[in-house]
């Protein structure tokens, strides 16, 4: 399983980085980012419309983008990915869930600020079950955890700390919780078509300091 995560501030420069299991790992300079010059998607794939619901559904003027953040997307649009042709997951006061569609992958993505940062799966890793989390520090600190599940799927559980765990519940196939800067993580796991999986999760700044 590939996931691939990319920051794309509106108005800072563009950082690039390999994931896997939501471990940031950073491009050796000269190599080239994962899906870069594939073809932007013209239309949702059937078999993302088939892993989830919210893709087989008529967009509306509510699905759109902001306009910067749909074309810093455009600009390094990995995988083929396609911003006009992205739904809203998740609407909250600071930060907006989207689910973007790819060449045989699926995006994930969180609006931060002026920014947005995108995760992106295998469409069949997805349709699996076999996708982990997202983590980004928002703005004021804390630490968004987000991602995508495939249909079926109503909660993921969030495990912090040596022992809490807390249920959050799914919206139009993604999810969205923040817990405080500092917070210890650990895993997010979830029933799927792949049965119960489980997947570490990482402090982003950690994570960066260290790179």
């Amino acid at each position: 399983m590939r996931l691939l995560k990319r920051n794309i501030p509106v108005t800072a420069a563009i950082l690039v980085s390999v994931a896997a299991m939501s471990v940031a790992a950073v491009a050796q300079s000269g190599d080239a980012p994962p899906g870069e010059g594939v073809p932007q998607v013209t239309a949702v794939e059937a078999a993302a419309q088939q892993a989830m619901e919210v893709l087989d559904t008529a967009r509306t003027s509510s699905d759109a983008m902001p306009t910067d953040v749909a074309q810093s997307i455009d600009d390094h649009a990995s995988f083929g990915m396609n911003p006009d042709l992205s739904r809203e997951s998740i609407n909250t006061i600071a930060n907006d869930v989207y689910v973007i569609p790819a060449d045989d992958h699926i995006c994930s993505s969180l609006t931060v600020g002026d920014g947005v940062n995108v995760s992106c799966a295998e469409t069949s890793d997805v349709a699996a079950g076999q996708v982990g989390a997202s983590t980004v520090t928002l703005v004021g600190g804390s630490i968004g955890i987000y991602g995508i599940v495939p249909d079926g799927v109503e909660s993921v559980t969030v495990k912090t700390g040596t022992s809490t765990s807390t249920s959050v519940a799914t919206d139009e196939n993604a999810y969205f919780t923040a817990v405080p800067e500092g917070t210890p993580l650990r895993t997010v796991g979830y029933t799927g078509p792949s049965g119960v999986v489980e997947f570490p999760i990482y402090d982003p700044a950690v994570v960066f300091d260290e790179e």
